[in-house]
């Protein structure tokens, strides 16, 4: 597989299509996990998981921090056939990593009591809270490693690999989550106990690219350098806020959806639709994915056109992918929320037009999420960031924070809609300005 000379479109579907099936598994695993706790255990127990996503964020976050940011200069490096830096980023990416995910573990597994409060568990949650809490902080570090590690090995011209891990950590995952739970009755111990194992396994898959033949990744003590980390930071900081970032927005929807709605029924359907954004966003993500080690390694081999076809083909495709998954949702809606819990008559009716309204949100995220991997694949950071902040932070907290008090509840399921058309006008801008950069770069020469 020659990134630099083989035709785009078989390129691309190299990588789409590995990328794309290990996306679907995963989302198969979150639709099972989440039905199976919703259906399993409770409503109740539900609510809990909802009310700690946002960790599951931070944890995935700081992995895409690393990952993302480390293996698109690792594919600079590598167009450039720099070997040596090709270490320096994988052993200095990986350490830090590594040490943070450790941090990260320890602290919240000792500081369980506030976080629970923090994130507004009730009494009648804070059981299932617990079971599920201790385990997950104890291990939060597995979480922080897997996409470290499958961003490498896809970048390292191995998607199938990355897919596999994927694909087997995510089955096991669901089977384990049947077992745990409806054999053994374990709950929302055995619930989180699966979403580990599985992950590790995930984990470990990846690792065994280190030791197979077509491994271009080398760990190496005296490749270590420190001052590397900030860069690498920069460049992952758009997925990592974007992750980051989402799960603060849905505490604050939470918030939100208590203050105005009194929780109940509210908050049973705003978790069936945070849980149906995660497969959504990830088909979308698989999309830029597949694009990126593409368009990286071009541009370190300074391969312009080529980096303009692939931009167009994985354009077109996760167009395509939004489209279809919406007209999916727009009529199937009772029978996705079937398919989370066993609903009473009110989440039917109120749920069934608010998931609508929510999704249409996904048709403009589409240009946005394409487009912050997209210039996190050139380079240029500061307008990843910029429109991850956006979308991912500052408008989507401003406008849950104050429409409801003046357009009412209902607005709540609106918000999304309008941050994502908002951050496509900055995100179509941010093309005219490089689009006249790279003008102005030629008219030098």
């Amino acid at each position: 597989m020659n990134l630099g000379q083989d035709k785009e479109t078989v390129l691309y579907r190299k990588y789409l299509l590995p990328t794309m099936l290990g996306m679907a598994f995963n989302a198969i695993y979150i639709i099972t996990d989440t039905l199976m706790i919703g259906k399993g255990i409770g409503e109740t127990a539900l609510v809990a998981l909802n009310l700690l996503l946002p960790v599951f964020s931070v944890y995935f976050g700081v992995g895409y921090l690393f990952g993302i940011g480390g293996s698109v200069l690792l594919s600079v490096a590598k167009g450039n056939g720099n070997k040596k830096e090709q270490m320096r980023i994988f052993t200095t990416t990986v350490t830090a990593a590594l040490l943070v995910g450790i941090v990260g573990s320890a602290a919240p597994f000792l500081l369980q009591g506030r976080i629970y409060r923090l994130m507004g568990v009730s009494r009648e949650v804070l059981s299932y809270a617990k079971a599920y809490g201790s385990i997950f902080f104890a291990f939060g570090w597995v979480l922080v490693m897997q996409p470290v590690i499958l961003a490498f090995v896809r970048n390292d011209e191995a998607p199938k690999r990355a897919m596999a891990g994927t694909v087997v950590g995510s089955s096991l995952n669901v089977i384990l989550d049947y077992i745990f739970i409806y054999k053994w009755n374990l709950g929302m111990s055995g619930a989180i106990a699966a979403t580990i194992i599985g992950n590790g396994v995930n984990l470990c898959i990846g690792l065994s690219h280190l030791f197979s033949g077509k491994n271009h990744l080398h760990f190496s003590w005296r490749a270590l350098r420190p001052e590397r980390i900030p860069k690498i930071m920069k460049n992952g900081a758009a997925p990592c806020l974007n992750e980051v970032a989402w799960g603060i927005v849905v505490f604050l929807f939470n918030q939100q959806i208590i203050r105005y709605y009194g929780g109940g029924y509210a908050l049973v359907i705003y978790s069936i639709i945070t849980n149906t954004l995660i497969v959504t966003n990830s088909f979308l993500n698989g999309a830029g994915d597949a694009m990126q080690p593409l368009v990286s390694y071009n541009l370190g081999a300074g391969k312009p056109r080529r980096i303009k076809r692939f931009f167009q083909i994985g354009f077109c495709t996760i167009a395509g992918m939004a489209v279809a998954m919406y007209g999916l949702i727009f009529f199937g809606t009772n029978r996705l929320i079937h398919l989370f819990v066993e609903p009473s008559a009110v989440v039917v009716t109120e749920g069934t037009p608010a998931i609508r309204i929510y999704f249409l949100s996904m048709l403009f995220a589409m240009v946005n999420i394409y487009s912050s991997i997209f210039f996190q694949a050139v380079v240029r950071p500061k307008y990843a960031l910029t429109i991850s902040l956006l979308r991912g932070f500052l408008l989507s907290a401003l406008f849950v924070l104050v429409a409801p008090a003046f357009f009412g509840k209902e607005s709540i399921w609106w918000i999304m809609t309008a941050v994502e058309v908002c951050t496509m006008a900055v995100t179509l801008w941010f093309y005219g300005r490089l689009g006249k950069s790279r003008k102005s770069a030629m008219e030098k020469r």
